[in-house]
């Protein structure tokens, strides 16, 4: 409740109990004063009635009780005149000379019961004698009149005495109440009020014990507040992890340097490359650590007026002062490319890193925050894209491939509604060459009437997350495709393998997708390769172990592509269950030279140990398929034996080959 409420619900309690009280008082005085009048009224017409007795009994002096109303009528102001009859016909009448004998209604015959309602509405009050005279009882009647006018205009002056004396007090009690609640409680309060909104500086000793105590909480709260405050504001520009700057103390730095307007400056956006494989394989603590180590480096690196902050993950941007020149800011991003590419020693594990980064130079490269973010971004990934450890600083070739990106992103959006993908077969032949097998890989006919191949799209696919949506596209056509063949007495037999990305697997409806595919089809599982790369082993083993029981339990073999490129080969052979490896078509160039073959050999035999079968890719010429076929290589796939083609053009190859 608002105080004002609460002076007015004060006002009108107090006012309240006045009322009453004066009430009270106005109502006895009233009734004292018509106890009075009535009094005077009984008295005078029993005065009346004893002394007209005697005068009647004395019929020669009746004339004389005149006199006697007249007295009485001199007496008293409120009564207004007598009248003496006997059976209804007047004998004298004293006072107002219009006087009748009033209807019987209007005559009040008790006056022992008088009230003050009977003053106020009767017309007359009336004295019944009864005398004997000659042994005959005659019957006479005293009237009383009173002035009603007088008797309300007695009535009324009590009331307005009573109403001055009582709006006087009420006036009275309300000033002094307003006084002391405005001096001592509302002022005061508002000055409370006015500090607590940081208005106004500590209020003075308040008078009032309560609302001083009030006071000095406030002071001490505002103490605690302001320290809170900046502890808040100290945490809100700072990163928890590295305790360097972060997002917010970017944006006020770099706010401050546009403002002031007076000098270039660059912005660094800096990436670590594979940071979260480093953190899925060596655990998050360890990853932690790492960012630790680098913002130090970062820290180390810059000068006392430049600004390091953590925005992200592994992302960290750098505010870098004296960026006139372009050389010098080449040289120098340069120099930290060369810092970040180290190896660091972390709980005895050795973890190498690099990094990309992506540079743009205010004003010519943006001239908000925002901006100026957004294109140190762009820049980033175009040196992530570029092949990684390196710098790119931003211009608008960057921007014009990074806005091409996103129109292709849209259109690919609507490839699938349109209907616009395409499967293609590339043959996989045993040491006859006879056809066994092929891989699915699709072909996007985009609307602009090109054929746009995986290895542009795909990659863009998967950073939109369209790729679950297309990967779901790709396993309902094999399995449709392979349910076409059953009945073929010469496809029946091949074994297709479809690429599967770990994007796609990663999500968590995944393998209730594929199960709900493979009863809607009924198809052989048998026939079905899954080929995955070695990074689904590396986000989540326990996932992809169980992801991949479930898989082989469904009767799918899985095949690893491109082994031999990562760094973990080797340890996800000794964990997951393979039933294929697919030697990368890098080994394969390189077999007919010495050193080439020996790899080959190593992975051959070590699969061959294992009780793995191997698959050459991009075998182009007759030479390299009899080496791959002396290191017992078994099976072959590659331009040699045919590129990839359309579902009717690899059926006719597969007849003619068979035949």
């Amino acid at each position: 409740m608002k105080i004002r409420y609460f002076i007015l619900v004060v006002n009108f309690f107090i006012i309240s109990i006045l009322t009453a009280f004066l009430y009270y008082i106005y109502s006895n005085q009233k009734d004292k004063m018509v106890s009075i009048v009535i009094d005077n009224i009984k008295q005078d017409l029993l005065e009346s009635k004893y002394v007209a007795t005697k005068y009647l009994n004395h019929q020669n002096k009746i004339l004389n009780l005149r006199q006697l109303f007249d007295r009485k009528l001199a007496k008293n102001d409120l009564i207004k005149g007598f009248i003496l009859a006997k059976n209804n016909k007047v004998l004298i009448i004293s006072g107002d000379t219009h006087l009748k004998i009033p209807l019987p209604d209007s005559v009040k015959y008790n006056i022992y019961k008088l009230t003050l309602k009977d003053l106020l509405t009767k017309q007359a009050f009336l004295l019944p004698i009864e005398l004997y005279n000659n042994g005959e009882l005659e019957k006479y009647e005293i009237y009383i009149f009173l002035d009603k006018a007088k008797l309300n205009s007695l009535l009324y002056n009590l009331k307005i005495k009573y109403l001055l004396i009582y709006l006087f007090i009420i006036g009275v009690i309300f000033l002094v109440l307003n006084y002391l609640i405005q001096n001592y409680i509302i002022t005061p309060l508002t000055r409370i009020k006015q500090f607590a909104q940081k208005k106004l500086k500590e209020p003075n000793r308040i008078f009032i014990k309560e609302l001083n105590d009030i006071k000095n909480s406030l002071y001490l709260s505002f103490k605690k507040l302001d320290t809170t405050i900046e502890n808040l504001y100290i945490s809100s520009v700072t990163d928890s992890l590295t305790r360097i700057g972060n997002r917010n103390l970017l944006k006020q730095e770099v706010a401050k340097l546009i403002e002031k307007n007076d000098e270039k400056f660059c912005l660094l956006f800096i990436d670590l490359d594979n940071f979260k494989e480093i953190n899925d394989f060596y655990g998050h603590s360890i990853g932690d650590e790492l960012i630790i180590e680098v913002s130090q480096t970062l820290k180390n690196f810059i000068k006392d007026d430049e600004v390091l902050t953590r925005i992200g993950g592994d992302e960290f941007i750098l505010v870098l002062k004296g960026c006139e020149d372009i050389s010098e800011i080449e040289q120098r991003v340069s120099k930290l490319v060369s810092y970040l590419d180290q190896k660091w020693i972390i709980r005895n594990q050795e973890i190498t890193t690099t990094a990309s980064i992506g540079v743009v130079i205010y004003p010519y490269d943006g001239v908000t925050f925002d901006e100026l973010l957004k294109n140190s971004d762009i820049a980033m990934y175009e040196a992530k894209n570029k092949g990684k450890n390196r710098f790119v600083i931003f211009d608008t070739d960057v921007k014009d491939r990074i806005d091409n990106e996103f129109i292709l992103k849209n259109k690919l959006k609507k490839a699938l509604e349109n209907n616009e993908f395409e499967m293609y077969y590339q043959p996989k032949v045993n040491k006859l060459g006879k056809v066994i097998g092929c891989e699915a890989l699709i072909r996007w006919n985009s609307s602009d009437g090109k054929v746009i191949p995986p290895a542009q799209f795909i990659p863009l696919a998967e950073r939109s997350g369209l790729i679950y949506d297309i990967g779901n596209w790709v396993m309902k056509d094999v399995m449709k495709t392979v349910k076409s063949w059953e009945n073929d007495p010469i496809l029946k037999n091949i074994v297709l393998a479809f690429n599967v990305s770990v994007v796609q697997m990663r999500h968590e409806s995944f393998f209730r997708d594929i199960q709900m595919f493979i009863d809607n089809t009924n198809v052989d599982i048998s026939k079905l390769e899954i080929e995955i790369t070695e990074s689904v082993f590396i986000e989540n083993k326990a996932r992809a172990l169980h992801l991949l029981n479930l898989l082989r339990y469904q009767g799918f073999k899985i095949n690893l592509d491109d082994f031999g490129t990562g760094y973990s080969s080797l340890s996800i052979l000794k964990t997951f269950d393979i039933d294929v490896l697919k030697i990368d078509k890098s080994f394969v160039d390189e077999v007919l030279i010495e050193n080439g073959k020996i790899y080959v050999k190593t992975i051959v035999d070590m699969a061959k140990n294992l009780n793995i079968q191997t698959v050459a890719e991009g075998v182009e010429n007759k030479e390299q398929f009899e080496v791959l076929k002396k290191l017992d290589v078994d099976y072959f796939q590659g331009y040699y034996f045919a590129k990839p083609l359309k579902k009717e053009d690899f059926e006719r190859y597969v007849r003619n080959n068979y035949s």
